[in-house]
């Protein structure tokens, strides 16, 4: 190929890019298969694995990579990419503690913007929280993966974005009960047959916990109670992720 340096150059920036920012869109895939093998070849020479993908932010070998990034911007845009990634990725199975996540990153983004080392800092120290999850709060009794969510979705929906240490007593109360009684239902109705392909199922059980669950306890709230349809779809579309629709076969 006449222009054979530069493609392998141009392709070593690009799948450089594409680890960096994770973005497929840079990825070398749709190129020819002679193309592909000679730029394949010369990335590997680089130390660039096309085949390998980026690392998972949580896991020990992202961060050991992270220490070898002598630029502080280069490892704040890593961890920043990253980050968003897992959000992104997660997000559906606990909308409440994902969305926190992705608040303190625009947070941090904005109060630290072009302080390089400190904004890495802080995205480490984001980073090892999100490791932690749910497990490093309050989880009142209740399961942190698969319970807790519900806990932080209803709260989002009925108090909005308070946190738990402003919210009173009878409210944590409040939500645990609800939770317990959601989460005490979905998990034994989602266990039927076939309960994720079929629909007369699940209206079953948003009918079951509008009418036995939220009208009785929302009595003093209603304005939440109005929104009762569209919170009760969300409660069903997060059983999904974490119950099984989401997860059949694995």
């Amino acid at each position: 190929l006449k222009y054979a340096a530069d493609l392998k150059m141009l392709n070593f920036i690009k799948q450089s890019a594409r680890n960096r920012y994770r973005d497929d869109k840079l990825s070398i895939k749709d190129a020819s298969n002679k193309i592909r093998e000679i730029v394949e070849e010369y990335l590997v020479s680089q130390g660039v694995n096309p085949k390998i993908p980026p690392l998972p932010l949580l896991s020990d070998e992202f961060i050991r990579s992270t220490k070898k990034i002598k630029s502080s911007k280069s490892k704040s845009e890593e961890l920043e990419f990253a980050i968003v990634e897992h959000i992104n990725k997660h997000y559906e199975e606990d909308p409440e503690l994902y969305e926190r996540f992705s608040d303190r990153l625009k947070r941090l983004l904005k109060e630290y913007k072009e302080n390089w080392d400190i904004l890495a800092a802080e995205m480490e120290k984001l980073r090892v929280e999100m490791k932690k999850g749910r497990e490093a709060e309050e989880v009142f009794g209740i399961d942190p993966k698969r319970g807790m969510p519900f806990f932080g979705l209803l709260k989002r929906e009925i108090f909005g974005k308070m946190s738990v240490e402003e919210l009173k007593k009878e409210d944590i109360d409040f939500l645990i009960d609800l939770t317990k009684d959601i989460v005490g239902i979905t998990e034994r109705e989602v266990k039927s047959i076939d309960f994720w392909d079929n629909s007369i199922k699940q209206k079953k059980l948003k009918s079951y916990i509008i009418l036995n669950l939220l009208l009785p306890k929302l009595k003093g709230k209603k304005e939440v109670f109005k929104r009762r349809n569209e919170i009760v779809q969300k409660l069903i579309e997060l059983a999904y992720y974490i119950y099984g629709g989401k997860n059949r076969g694995n």
